[in-house]
């Protein structure tokens, strides 16, 4: 899809399809234009109950009389205008309008009191994204039509809407492409794989692009992701992206993924019911990889570093068994009483190397670290750790905006206190149970010190199961506006 911004008379503008707002009792000035020009058809279709104002409802119209587009879509925004509602709305008329080569959208007049910026950003990103569907390996696969050209009807000439529609749908291409990596399967999706990937955005986006493989892991004594790879045949790979947008010398936002490529759970085996679905376990690596290069192509002026670590987590003959004790690239040791618990494992090691090698300004890290997360906030939320009062602000306000939400959850001394383990420095799961979500944070914590830290569990929200099972793509739309909240903050 192409985005552009048209002005004037929009009932004069050839298109394939114009997206039209209607509320429940009372029409927008579009639809105002169409009913005026078809002489009062548009109220005769609202009373008949042919076109609704309830919120959601859309119907197509062809060759509406006074109108030059070949069809118009009415689309019901409710009794009054909500910005939560915008994503639905937008999406269910691109879903019905599909079949048109050009679509123009009027959304701009949909939300009066909304920062039109906002309202077309959005616009955008939801229309990129409206006719997604996961990746898929079928032989017979039908054409998939989506429309070549997506226009939004702006009345004032300013830059900023330009800007704001291209910006929200190469977010829209960062989700989709998130979506796409995260939906691969697991024998294709492999650690070398991932390397490859992250070379490819590198050379695309003009990004700086290392990759370390198991012997460079191994000098740099990066033990625990060492030790979660020690029972699979994939090597395992760390690897790091660059992007130098802001001054020279100012230290960078590092944004830590865990990529386990697949987790069986190890040793201590995951039930075989759904364990299709830990393909997904590198969603935060996935994420992590195109928020550097989304960043990269709206020259934010930031510097940002990305690491990520990619293993597969399997019961091999050379496994990691519980019992075992793990010296992290920290220097501090980790007893291992349950290889399901491995995510924190690897993350554990990439954030001290991220402080050690790159000293920055703050770090987020995403991860499908527990299912305890998914029992707490369901598939609405993310779940939010934060060390820092004003990045978890900063998070609440970037969640608002984005409609990509998270929900703050505790770190206290006490989870730190349930992992003391007789053997090593820490265990990797909690001996009193319960909080599972707080204990792997709290976890992760110990490695982080004073650092300003953010951690999401994104468990519950990285992907659909069921019939519509597939990468949400999330949180790449939170943490793109959390980056835009960290340029603002120090503006």
């Amino acid at each position: 899809m192409k985005f552009s911004v048209i002005h004037g008379d929009v009932l004069k503008h050839p298109c394939g399809a114009l997206v039209v707002g209607v509320f429940k009792d009372r029409l927008t000035e579009t639809a105002e234009a169409i009913d005026k020009a078809s002489e009062g058809a548009v109220r005769r279709w609202m009373e008949s109950g042919d076109i609704s104002g309830c919120f959601g409802k859309c119907v197509l119209f062809h060759s509406i009389k006074g109108v030059a587009a070949e069809r118009v879509v009415f689309v019901g925004l409710g009794k009054e205008p909500l910005e939560e509602r915008l994503s639905t709305e937008v999406q269910a008329a691109i879903k019905l309008a599909y079949m048109a080569s050009s679509v123009v959208l009027t959304t701009l007049e949909w939300l009066p009191q909304s920062e039109p910026e906002w309202i077309a950003e959005k616009t955008a990103l939801f229309a990129q994204t409206a006719l997604d569907r996961p990746k898929n390996y079928k032989s017979h696969d039908v054409n998939w039509k989506v429309p070549a050209l997506i226009e939004l009807h702006s009345k004032t000439r300013k830059t900023a809407i330009n800007k704001a529609v291209q910006d929200g749908a190469e977010i829209g291409r960062g989700l989709q492409q998130v979506k796409n990596l995260a939906d691969m399967p697991a024998n294709l999706c492999t650690p070398t794989f991932m390397a490859t990937e992250a070379k490819k955005i590198a050379k695309e986006y003009g990004l700086e692009v290392k990759v370390f493989d198991k012997k460079k892991l191994e000098q740099l004594k990066m033990g625990c992701l060492l030790g979660v790879a020690k029972g699979s045949a994939q090597e395992p790979r760390m690897i790091i992206l660059k992007y130098q947008g802001g001054k020279k010398n100012e230290a960078p936002i590092a944004l830590v993924g865990k990529g386990l490529t697949f987790d069986s759970g190890g040793i201590s085996l995951k039930p075989a019911k759904t364990m299709d679905e830990m393909k997904y376990d590198m969603s935060g690596a996935a994420v992590m990889l195109y928020a550097i290069a989304t960043a990269a192509k709206l020259n934010l002026p930031l510097n940002l570093v990305a690491i990520v670590g990619c293993t597969e987590n399997m019961p091999g003959g050379n496994a990691t068994k519980p019992g075992d004790i793990l010296t992290s690239y920290s220097g501090q040791t980790v007893e291992v009483l349950n290889t399901d618990a491995e995510g924190r494992l690897v993350l554990c090691d990439l954030l001290s190397y991220a402080i050690d090698k790159y000293k920055p300004q703050c770090i987020v890290d995403a991860a499908t670290l527990t299912g305890a997360c998914v029992v707490a906030l369901g598939n609405v939320f993310s779940g939010l750790f934060c060390t820092d009062d004003d990045i978890s602000n900063q998070f609440w306000l970037a969640s608002r905006k984005s409609f990509d939400g998270c929900w703050r959850l505790p770190l206290h001394k006490a989870y730190r206190d349930a992992m003391k383990s007789n053997f090593a420095d820490l265990a990797n799961v909690s001996m009193a149970g319960g909080a599972g979500a707080c204990t792997a944070a709290e976890f992760l914590a110990a490695f982080v010190g004073d650092t300003q830290w953010a951690h999401l569990d994104i468990a519950g929200t990285a992907w659909k199961s069921g019939k519509e099972k597939g990468s949400t793509g999330r949180p790449l739309s939170l943490l793109m506006e959390f980056l835009r909240a960290r340029i603002a903050s120090k503006a």
